[in-house]
This record gives structure tokens, sequence and C-alpha cells, in this order.
């Protein structure tokens, strides 16, 4: 139990304890001042029965009191008990404690910004829309929101929902009224909590209100856990509305319901938040804005806007800094940048040779089954209805210019799921499943393999982690080929990468350490099995090839290494290296020497 719900418990336990009516009870002897009352001794056989009588006249006596003063007790009690906790996030955070009658009982600062904001304000005692009147004043005044920054996040704390929810309306109308007459276009976020131990410690270890927790713990899922709690614990209440509200827009994940916060034995399905209710929109006005990043990496792709087309220009955060992720088609090839958002230089950019969708007309769709039924195959295969999904979508893929199939993604629960299903016929040509939780060892696993492939007594060994992929593909050993098998840790668990062909189908596992539960698999047909090495220009061409793009000498790199793969049932080589502070990836076509890929980022 941490010090805040100790303090929370004791304040409930005072406030339920026997009525506390010191005013009303001296004020009640005050009108017995003066009254002597005689004490006469008495013999000691009498003594004993006198204490008892007295005792017993002093027990009603008291009694009497209590009686006298419940009525007083029980109004301090109604007055002093809390019945909601009130927290308002902007980077100042502040805490108001309320009463059921919706009266402040304290205002507490919960950051050193909080303390500027409550300075010089007396809010004991005040109805709570006017406390709240009073607090967005001061944040104005203290230019804590403005055009710059317009978010507020109100958070409800309160045991009884319907009460809870109720003062969230309220308290979030009051805000919308408060910035509109100080004429600014305000964003304001408001949600709901019950209280939870594990939220709270969450929150106090990082030193935010549970507010903010419950709303970057929103984010954090939203992204699939592609982005952390830690990370985005500095951001501004502004900055994390517009993270949420790019993926809402994109339709990432719909951030209603529970969510889950990890503890040490596992997940812990916790009541974060019914919904989180968003009204105005976010501020964009301390960042250089969508259309300015689109011609940031324009101007560094040598194109212009009637060359392109446009996929998406969207907020995110990575390495640190706000960025708008630009992707777009032109010339057979894919883009996908990241521009810092408050000065446009290009942080990192890759090219794909993947070809533009061609334009309206110039291939004859009328035989595709189209997305609908795309959608339809998928769900059956995986054996799940679109309304059991937190997002289901579906759309075209090309390649060179070409329709290729149809790509279908959607999430039930913590299991996200990929197809790709065919144009015409609908069957499925490759689909993945990847659940997205904690081990359930919490990260505590240790030791290391040993040279037999087994392992420690909590690690099963690559051959076990090898037969249980083997299994769930229904395939035997002496059928696969290519076997490939890697240990690795993700989030602090134990996992075997294993890759193996059979026939013409290629087959990717990710299998957990310690329990060998199947955390991932990916199957894929080919057109063949990927031995044909007739057409290889070398490993040695391939490394001469990516060089010389990349405009640098083998001796002024660190870090080469080349690798051989296949991809598509095609032969290709991996090229990584590091110079003049980039990092470098290509893929180089064995056949030929053709650049299918290639990519630089900053080498932080």
């Amino acid at each position: 139990m941490n010090d805040k719900e100790l303090e929370r418990r004791l304040e409930q336990a005072v406030s339920h304890a026997a009525p506390n009516d010191l005013e009303g009870i001296l004020a009640r002897c005050e009108t017995q001042k003066g009254i002597v009352i005689p004490m006469t001794e008495k013999n000691s056989s009498k003594q004993s029965t006198g204490k008892k009588k007295w005792m017993s006249l002093a027990v009603a006596a008291c009694l009497a009191l209590v009686v006298v003063g419940g009525g007083a007790g029980y109004y301090y009690q109604s007055n002093n008990a809390v019945a909601s906790v009130v927290s308002l996030d902007v980077n100042p955070s502040v805490e108001l404690k309320v009463n059921k009658n919706e009266k402040v009982i304290s205002a507490t600062p919960q950051n050193e910004d909080g303390k500027v904001i409550l300075e010089g304000l007396d809010l004991k005692g005040v109805p709570v829309d006017v406390a709240m009147n009073a607090v967005i004043g001061s944040l104005l005044q203290h230019g804590y929101v403005d055009e710059l920054a317009n978010s507020i996040l109100i958070t409800v704390e309160d045991d009884d929902v319907q009460r809870g929810e109720k003062l969230q309306q309220e308290l979030t109308a009051q805000a919308d009224a408060a910035l509109a007459s100080a004429q600014i276009n305000g964003a304001i976020l408001s949600q709901t909590l019950q209280y939870n131990e594990e939220l709270s410690r969450k929150a106090e270890e990082y030193g935010i209100s549970a507010g903010k927790a419950a709303l970057i713990q929103a984010i954090v899922e939203g992204s699939n856990n592609t982005k952390t709690f830690e990370s985005l614990v500095g951001l501004t209440v502004n900055e994390l509305n517009l993270l949420y509200s790019a993926q809402n827009t994109t339709g990432t994940q719909a951030q209603e319901g529970s969510t889950v916060i990890g503890g040490a034995d596992g997940p812990t399905e916790i009541l974060v938040s019914n919904t989180i209710q968003t009204s105005g929109t976010a501020s964009q006005s301390a960042y250089i804005g969508a259309d300015a990043a689109k011609s940031a990496a324009l101007k560094h792709a040598g194109l212009s806007p009637n060359q392109v087309t446009f996929l998406k220009a969207e907020f995110d955060y990575d390495d640190g800094r706000m960025i708008y992720e630009v992707d777009f088609h032109a010339n057979s090839k894919k883009y996908e940048y990241e521009i810092d958002a408050s000065n446009g230089q290009v942080v990192k950019y890759e090219t794909e040779a993947t070809g533009t969708a061609p334009s309206t007309g110039s291939a004859n769709t009328s035989s595709y089954i189209g997305e609908s039924a795309a959608k339809t195959a998928a769900l059956s295969h995986a054996g799940v209805k679109e309304s059991d999904t937190t997002y289901c979508n579906a759309w075209l893929e090309y390649d060179d210019g070409r329709a290729e199939c149809y790509e279908v993604e959607f999430m039930v629960g913590s299991s996200r799921y990929e197809y790709e299903i065919a144009l015409t016929s609908g069957s499925v040509i490759k689909h993945e499943v990847k659940t997205y939780s904690q081990p359930a060892s919490g990260g505590s696993t240790t030791g290391t393999q040993a040279g037999n492939g087994g392992g420690t007594s909590s690690d099963i060994g690559s051959e076990a982690a090898k037969s249980a992929a083997l299994k769930d593909a229904g395939v035997s050993a002496s059928s696969a080929t290519g076997m490939k098998v890697e240990r690795d840790w993700d989030d602090g668990r134990l996992e075997y990468e294993i890759e193996f062909w059979v026939d013409s189908t290629e087959y990717d596992y990710t299998v957990d350490g310690t329990t060998g539960a199947i955390l991932k698999r990916d199957t894929e047909r080919h057109g063949s099995t990927g031995s044909s090495t007739s057409s290889d220009i070398g490993g040695d061409k391939a490394k001469s090839i990516a060089l010389n793009h990349a405009g640098v000498s083998e001796s002024s790199t660190s870090g080469l290494k080349v690798q051989q793969d296949y991809d598509d049932g095609r032969l290709e080589y991996e090229v990584e290296f590091r110079a003049n502070g980039l990092e470098y990836e290509y893929t180089i076509l064995a056949s030929d020497g053709t650049i299918l890929s290639h990519e630089s980022d900053r080498d932080d």
C-alpha cells in the first residue's frame, strides 16, 4: 500500500468514525457554567455502589451528548468526507478533493507548476465549478494555456461511476465555457476513473496524476505497445492529445473500455477509463504543420506535389521528439519520411522499389473480389466476427504498379491479425497473428543456453522450441529445409525465432522460451523453394553496388555486414554499414544487382 492510498483510507476511516462535535459539546457545557454539584463523602460500605451509580450516570450523560450532538456530527461528516477527486493537467497538475455536495475540501498542487497556479487561491469550501473556473483563469494568466498549447485533461476519480461521470460532464462544460470566454480554441480531454492501486503506483512512481497515467497508458495500448510508458511521461497534455488524436484518426485502436497495466505477476486487468472523451482540436501551432512536413519530404526527394500520391502525413513521437510521418508513392517507389515537427529537418527516410498504385482504369479490377469480401475471407479464416474486432481494415496492395493482393488487418483483444488475400479467389496467401502481452515471468528469466540446445530450468531450449514450431505447422523435421533458430529477448521475455521452408512455403515462428507457447506465426507461399542460385552476382558485388550508391568507400565504413536472404522466392543480399554518422541498409537483388530498397538513418 503506497502513501497516497494509506492517506485516502485513513481519511475515510476518520470521516466514518464517531462524529466530531467538539464545538457543539463545548457550547452546551457553557450553559451549565456556575452550577455547583456537591460531592459528599460516603462511607466505605456504600462507596462501591456509589461509584457504579456515578459511572452509569456518566455513561448515560455521554450517550445523551452523542444523541444531542448527532445532527451536528453528521453535518460535519458530510462536509468533510471525500466523495470525488478531481485533477486538472496541462503541464501544471492540480488536485481538488470534493465532498458529496460538490464543495472543495482541499486544493493541492501535484508539481512545481501546480504551486504557481494555486498561489493566492483559497478554494476551500468553494463550489467545484467555481474552483474550476478559478484554476483555468490562473492557467490562462500564467500562460500555460494559449493558442500554442490549448489542451486540458480533466479527470474525476470516484467509486460511484454515475456520480463521477455527471461531475465530469459538468466540469468539462465549465472548462469549455471558461476557455471560450478567453477566446481560446481549447481542446478538452476528460475521463472518469475508479481508484486502482496499480494505476496509483504507476502515477506515484513517475510523479504524475492518475489521470495523466491513464491517458499515457491508453496511447501505449493504442500503439500496439510500439511506444513505452516511460518515453511519454515527460510530454505535455497537448502533445499527448496530438498523439491520442492521431491514433483515433487512423483507427489504430479505439481507446474505449478497460486497458491493461502489467504487474510483477503478468498483466492485470484494471478499469482505467470508461471512455476518454474529447472536445476541440489539439493545437499544432507550435509545429511546422503537415503541409510544411510534406514540402520538406518532397524537397529532400527532389519531387514536386504533382508527381506523387500522398498516403499519409500525421503526428507521431519517436526518439524523444515530435515528428510527422510522411508517406507517398512516386516513380515506382514508396517513400517513407520522418520530419522533425519543430524545425522541418529530415530525421529519417526510406525508399523502396514497390511501384505506384496504377491510375484509375489502368488495371482490370472487375474480377477482383473487393475489400469487403477480402475482410470476410480473413475473418472467416481467423474464426472471429467483425463485431469482435477493435478495428478491421482492408486495402489493395500494389507491387511494381500492379495490384498484388488485398491486405487485411484487424485487432481482437490483445492480438493483431495481418492477412494477404488473393485478388480473385479470396484464398489466404499469407497470415500472421501477434499477441501483445507481458511475459508471465515478469522478465525475470535468467541463464544462458547450453551448447546442446538445452537451457536452464526456465529455458525450454532451442530443440524444444523448434519442436513446438514444427508441431504447430503440422510438419516433420525431415521435411523442413533451411532451418534457422535464434534465441532472443523481447520486452524482458525469452523468445526463440524459428524459420524454415517446406516445399514452396516459408514458415516464421516466435516461440516463448519459458513455456513453449506460440507467440507469433507467419506462413507464406512462394513460386519456388527459394533454393535457386543459378544467377547470383555474389556478396562482394552486392556490397560494391551498395557502397557506390551511398558514395562512400569501404575503408570509411564500420560494422559492414553482407547477408544472403530469400524473399518471395528470390535470392537477395542485405547490406548494412555505418559511415559519416549514418546507418545504411540496402536490399540488392542477387540476379542482376538491382537496388530493391535502401534506407539511411542517423547513427545515434
